[in-house]
C-alpha cells in the first residue's frame, strides 16, 4: 500500500507551488489523490482535476459516519453470536433435534410474559401523564413504551428511547418539560427498583454472585458493575430529590468545563442546565403531590422487573434442567435463586456500551448460569443463551419495530435537537410567568 503525502500550510505560503514542482519529477512517481470539496470553483482549475467540486447535500451522500461504522460492526457481532448459538455443537438446532429437549409452550410463555413487562410499562407511563393531561389514552400510552423498547435496543446504552418517546408525546401536545421529567421518573423509579432487587440478591445469595469471580479481571468487572448501578441510583435520587445538591453538581460541572474547555460557551450551557433543572424540580412536586399513585407506580414496576428477570427460569424449565440436575445429584436452581442471578446479569451486562450491550449480554449469562445448563456431558448454555436474547431482545426488537412507524421521517440526532428547541421554549415562556 502506497504513502499518503500531504502538504498543509497558511494561504499564499507556497502550497500550491511545491505541489507542483514535486508533480512534476517524473522520477518521484507520484500520483494526484483528488479529494471533494464544496468551495466554489476558481479560474484555471478544471472539476476532478484539482478537486471534485459539489455541495453539501451530496457530499453527505458521499460520507460514511462512525455511526455507520458502529452500527454495522454491532450487527456482524450480533449475526455472528445468533448463528455461533445456532449451528456449534450443542447449539440450538441440536437441541431441537432431540424429542424432550425443549418444551415450546414454555417458551411461547416465557415470550408472552417477557411482552406482559411492556404493558406495565404503558401502565405506568398512563399514569404519570394522566397526572396532568387526564385525556391521555392507553392507546397512546402503548405506543410511546412499544417505541422506546424498539430506539434503546438499536442504541448505544439505551440511549435513542427516551428522545423518541418524547416527540411522540409531543405530537399529542404534551409538554416536553412535562413529558421529561415523566420519562426520567419513570427510570429513577425502574432504577431503585433493580437496584433494590439486586442489593437484596448479593446479600442473601452471595454465593452466586462469587462464583463468577473466576479471575482477577472478571471479580474486577463485576465489582465495578455493581458499584456504577449503587452511584448511579444515588445519584439519580439526589438529582430527583435535592435541588441544592444538583445545582452545586451543575457548579462543578461548570468549573469543569471552564478549566479543561470541554465545549464552547460554558456558562450558556449551565444556564440551560439550572433551567432545565427548575423545570424538572417544579413537575416533580406536582408528581409527588400523590402518595398513592407512587406507591402504585413503584408496586407496577416491581412486577414489571419481576418480570423481565424470570425470563431464564422459564427457558431452564422447558428445558428440562431440573431433572436432569437431580440425576446427577446437583443442585437445582429455584425461581428465586434465578431472580437473583438475572439482576447480576443484567447489571454486569450494562456496563457494555452497544445496543443490547451485545457480546457482554451472553458473556454474563454464561458466567452466571453455566454451571445450572452445563451438568456433566449434558450442556444446554448455547441454546439457553439465544433463546434468552430472542425473547428479550430480538424478539422485542421484531414486536416494537412496527411502532416506530409513528416516529416515522425522524432521525434521532434532529429528534434531540427539536426537543431541546421545544424545552429552551417552554423554559423561556415559563421564566416571565415566575415574573
Amino acid at each position: 500500500m502506497g504513502k499518503i503525502f500531504y502538504i498543509m500550510g497558511k494561504s499564499a505560503s507556497g502550497k500550491d507551488r511545491i505541489y507542483s514542482f514535486l508533480l512534476s519529477r517524473e522520477e518521484l512517481n507520484l500520483k494526484r489523490l483528488v479529494l471533494y470539496t464544496t468551495r466554489p470553483i476558481r479560474a484555471g482549475e478544471d472539476n476532478g482535476r484539482e478537486y471534485y467540486f459539489t455541495d453539501e447535500e451530496q457530499l453527505e451522500k458521499f460520507r460514511i459516519s462512525g455511526k455507520l461504522i458502529f452500527n454495522l460492526a454491532v450487527v456482524a457481532i450480533s449475526i455472528y453470536l445468533i448463528i455461533y448459538f445456532f449451528v456449534s455443537e450443542d447449539g440450538l438446532i441440536d437441541l431441537l433435534k432431540k424429542p424432550d429437549g425443549c418444551n415450546m409452550l414454555i417458551i411461547l410463555a416465557a415470550l408472552l410474559i417477557y411482552d406482559l413487562n411492556i404493558l406495565v410499562d404503558a401502565v405506568v407511563t398512563l399514569i404519570y401523564v394522566r397526572s396532568k393531561y387526564e385525556d391521555f389514552s392507553f392507546i397512546e400510552a402503548l405506543k410511546v413504551a412499544f417505541v422506546g423498547v424498539f430506539f434503546s435496543a438499536i442504541t448505544p446504552s439505551s440511549t435513542g428511547g427516551q428522545p423518541m418517546q418524547l416527540y411522540l408525546m409531543s405530537k399529542k401536545n404534551i409538554s416536553v418539560g412535562f413529558g421529561s421529567a415523566c420519562m426520567t421518573q419513570k427510570f429513577i423509579v425502574y432504577q431503585i427498583v433493580m437496584t433494590a432487587v439486586s442489593v437484596i440478591a448479593v446479600i442473601t445469595r452471595f454465593n452466586y454472585f462469587s462464583d463468577a469471580f473466576t479471575n482477577i479481571w472478571s471479580t474486577l468487572f463485576i465489582i465495578f458493575g455493581f458499584t456504577v448501578q449503587l452511584a448511579m441510583t444515588a445519584l439519580f435520587l439526589l438529582v430527583s430529590f435535592s435541588h441544592k445538591v444538583t445545582n452545586k453538581l451543575i457548579n462543578l460541572i461548570y468549573k469543569i468545563m471552564k478549566k479543561f474547555k470541554f465545549i464552547k460557551n460554558p456558562e450558556k450551557k449551565v444556564e440551560r442546565l439550572h433551567k432545565e433543572v427548575d423545570m424538572f424540580h417544579d413537575t416533580n412536586k406536582q408528581l409527588f403531590s400523590s402518595v398513592k399513585r407512587l406507591v402504585v407506580i413503584y408496586v407496577l414496576v416491581f412486577i414489571q422487573v419481576l418480570l423481565i428477570l424470570s425470563i431464564p427460569y422459564l427457558i431452564y424449565v422447558s428445558f428440562g434442567m431440573a431433572p436432569i440436575a437431580r440425576a446427577a445429584g446437583q443442585p437445582t436452581l429455584s425461581f428465586y435463586d434465578s431472580i437473583c442471578i438475572q439482576s447480576f446479569v443484567l447489571f454486569t451486562a450494562n456496563l457494555i456500551p452497544l445496543p443490547g450491550a451485545s457480546g457482554g449480554a451472553e458473556l454474563a449469562f454464561t458466567m452466571y448460569f453455566g454451571s445450572f445448563f452445563k451438568i456433566g456431558a449434558i450442556s444446554k448454555i448455547k441454546p439457553a443463551i439465544l433463546m434468552w436474547r430472542f425473547i428479550t431482545y430480538y424478539g422485542a426488537i421484531l414486536i416494537s419495530a412496527p411502532f416506530s412507524y409513528f416516529t416515522k421521517g425522524k432521525r434521532r440526532d434532529d429528534e434531540i435537537k427539536q426537543i431541546e428547541e421545544e424545552l429552551e421554549t417552554e423554559m423561556d415562556n415559563k421564566k416571565p410567568e415566575e415574573k
